[in-house]
This record gives structure tokens, C-alpha cells and sequence, in this order.
């Protein structure tokens, strides 16, 4: 029982080590996602504001065409 007791800490540490380490590996991962998922969407938002200012351009000469 004494010697139970000596390596309990021992033990109990390395419980919480490798809880801390998967507990950080996902939060890391999560983090990757999230930077991935807001790079996605600043070139979505970039690629629509071009299709907007092309739209835009190609009505104007329409209008300048007709009239």
C-alpha cells in the first residue's frame, strides 16, 4: 500500500499530461479549421465584389452602347 501511495502523484500526472496533451492538440486543430474556413471566405468575398464591379462596368457600357 505504501508503495501505491509513492507513485500515485506519479501516476495522477501523467493522467492529467496526456489530457492536457490532447486537449491542446484539438483546440490547435480547431484553430487551423477556423483560419482555413476564414481564408475560404475573404477569397469568396473578394471574387464577389469582382463579379459585382465587372457586372457593373459591362452595365455602363451597355448604356453608354445604346445610347
Amino acid at each position: 500500500m505504501e508503495k501505491a501511495s509513492k507513485f500515485l502523484p506519479l501516476i495522477l500526472g501523467g493522467i492529467v499530461a496526456i489530457f492536457v496533451f490532447f486537449v491542446s492538440r484539438k483546440i490547435r486543430n480547431g484553430n487551423e479549421i477556423n483560419t482555413e474556413r476564414a481564408s475560404i471566405l475573404e477569397k469568396a468575398r473578394e471574387v464577389k465584389l469582382a463579379k459585382s464591379i465587372l457586372k457593373k462596368s459591362e452595365d455602363e457600357e451597355s448604356l453608354s452602347s445604346i445610347g
